[in-house]
């Protein structure tokens, strides 16, 4: 079975932030069982801009946000259904979220009948109930 990871998370397996145990211990368990991880297409543009503000607060070079990058665009699969959008934007407003990114990804996992993987809290509260298949990922396995 596939899985959804959300920026935050894969960024989590480069960057030592809260959570990065967790997060690592995800990527390994889905590595042992094979399962692939995937994401929409703001991922890229997500951890590109992370990076990119790691890179201006000088937390780290341009080549090491280069290196981290390019490892993490190659770990996650970018999958775009033809309803993604439409499903993420019905998704927001049933959540009242005030942005649809976090939509994307569940919107994804619905396509894709398997679970989403974020470290946002306040999302997995807004939607876990409604949603089975959002984790936070202090449950990783």
């Amino acid at each position: 079975m596939a899985v959804v990871v959300v920026a935050s998370v894969a960024l989590k397996w480069f960057l030592e932030e809260e959570d990065t145990s967790h997060a690592l211990a995800l990527w390994d368990h889905w590595q042992r069982t094979s399962e692939p991880v995937m994401a929409p297409p703001i991922f890229r543009s997500e951890v590109t801009n992370v990076l990119h503000r790691g890179v201006r607060r000088q937390i780290f070079s341009q080549a090491d946000a280069a290196d981290v990058l390019g490892a993490i665009i190659s770990m996650v699969s970018i999958r775009e259904p033809s309803d993604l959008y439409d499903r993420a934007l019905a998704l927001t407003r049933s959540l009242e979220q005030e942005a649809a990114y976090d939509a994307l990804y569940l919107a994804l996992a619905e396509a894709e009948g398997c679970d989403m993987w974020t470290a946002d809290r306040r999302f997995v509260r807004a939607a876990q109930d409604r949603f089975g298949s959002v984790r936070w990922i202090g449950e990783a396995p």
